[in-house]
């Protein structure tokens, strides 16, 4: 996916945003926003918005002296998230299905999202994303092929944001119950609220699978720019569940089966989705659909 017109403010936005949370000197926020008013005017349109991001935050980072200023509130996403995990599990255990269960308060879980969101409810999205219909549902396919996988096969899990990972550790360990051999990446360095590999042991999925960062700070997976060892668990992966908009933005354009789970939260990504889903394009107008679409590039290609 490309970068959008509609991405240049998008970037503003977010600057503000980070400058203010860093600082309440307006100097401070007038210098941060001039200097990126003046990096997207160079940027490459041709890079998806999560990469072109990346140049922006370390960016905002040189102004403010802080490479990481969701901190905090990363930390107490997870911690709210794990407060309300047993509830959670409790529903699953008592239902007929626990995986599609935990793969729908996944997708719900992904309105966590300080970069594309500036407000949202997580408690009132949760709660929607149990009975809410999904945009593009290939929820069916995932499962087949999820249960249809022999023992020791490969999951690659690719995580998003803070918070929401508490909700991905239900997916994982409903994955692993079956006898999957399950390997979440997450980012090697702080970008806007995206998990690390110390948020993934906060919340306890290492008891289920392995960690492995992607090698980037960038909000996504961009594979040009990933790790040797990332690449090397793509190609060996029997199943591939990503989440989130940033890997989706980044990985919507690549030469491998995908199954995308995300709450999408702008209109260039919707319109996107559309384009390449056969989806209509009113149904995603970035509002905070649901969706669980399943990429093959050949059937893309197809189009």
């Amino acid at each position: 996916m490309k970068t959008a017109p509609e991405c240049m403010a998008c970037y503003l936005r977010q600057t503000l945003q980070v400058a203010r949370i860093r600082s309440t000197d307006v100097q401070v926020h007038l210098t941060a926003l001039r200097r990126v008013a003046e990096l997207i005017t160079a940027m490459d349109m041709e890079h998806t918005p999560p990469e072109n991001s990346v140049s922006v935050y370390q960016t905002i980072a040189e102004i403010t002296g802080c490479a990481d200023p969701y901190l905090e509130i990363k930390q107490q996403s997870n911690e709210q998230a794990l407060a309300i995990l047993p509830d959670f599990k409790k529903e699953l255990s008592a239902g007929n299905d626990p995986l599609r269960a935990a793969l729908r308060l996944a997708i719900g879980g992904n309105i966590i999202d300080y970069g594309a969101m500036h407000s949202f409810d997580v408690n009132a999205a949760l709660a929607r994303c149990l009975k809410a219909p999904l945009v593009i549902d290939h929820s069916r396919e995932l499962l087949e092929q999820a249960r249809n996988l022999g023992k020791g096969a490969k999951v690659l899990y690719l995580a998003d944001n803070c918070g929401e990972i508490v909700y991905d550790s239900l997916v994982i360990e409903v994955l692993a119950t079956m006898g999957l051999d399950v390997t979440v990446v997450v980012k090697s360095g702080p970008i806007i609220n995206d998990a690390l590999r110390a948020d993934a042991h906060f919340c306890g999925i290492d008891k289920f699978a392995t960690i492995l960062e992607n090698g980037t700070s960038c909000p996504g997976t961009p594979l040009d720019s990933c790790s040797a060892e990332l690449l090397q668990a793509f190609e060996d992966a029997d199943l591939i569940i990503s989440k989130g908009q940033g890997n989706f933005e980044t990985l919507s354009e690549a030469e491998a089966e995908i199954f995308f789970l995300l709450t999408v939260k702008c209109s260039v990504v919707g319109a996107h989705l559309a384009e390449i889903s056969g989806a209509k394009g009113r149904d995603l107008p970035g509002n905070g659909e649901l969706v669980l679409f399943y990429y093959d590039p050949e059937s893309v290609t197809a189009m």
